[in-house]
């Protein structure tokens, strides 16, 4: 248990504190459009599928001027979204569990599946927003 305090150490409260907020606010926006378009008629799937899209890029915007405080930039834009590939894949497997296996009503899934995949997205974007360049890289 002391390794992994250790290693998670760097990353202050303050900003796994804003990282939480964001993803609140994130996950608010983004339930409210699955319901909206759920409403309208839409399969679940393609709700969540257009309602994560949207939240990809309202929280890398989040991310970038408020959590991690760094510059937005071409490279971090589209690395972003494979962090939320990997997060995709791994919601849309835990959302069809909740409902179609664990019988959880399909509107309450979405935000569920957030809190259980919160710990891998804070890292792994805090991996790509924050790593380094080198000095000589080209852009």
């Amino acid at each position: 248990m002391q390794r992994i305090y250790n290693t998670l150490k760097p990353y202050t409260e303050h900003e796994f504190l804003r990282f939480l907020l964001t993803g609140g606010t994130n996950t608010a926006a983004s339930w409210l459009l699955y319901l909206v378009l759920i409403w309208l008629g839409a399969p679940y799937p393609i709700a969540y599928s257009f309602a994560f899209a949207f939240g990809i890029v309202f929280t890398y915007y989040l991310n970038t001027h408020w959590v991690f405080k760094v510059k937005m930039s071409w490279r971090t834009f589209l690395q972003f979204p494979l962090i939320y590939v990997v997060q995709y894949g791994l919601g849309m497997v835990a959302l069809v569990v909740l409902v179609n296996y664990l019988h959880l009503d399909k509107k309450y899934g979405p935000p569920i599946v957030t809190v259980l995949l919160m710990p891998v997205t804070f890292l792994l974007s805090r991996f790509v927003l924050k790593r380094r360049t080198p000095v000589n890289a080209s852009v």
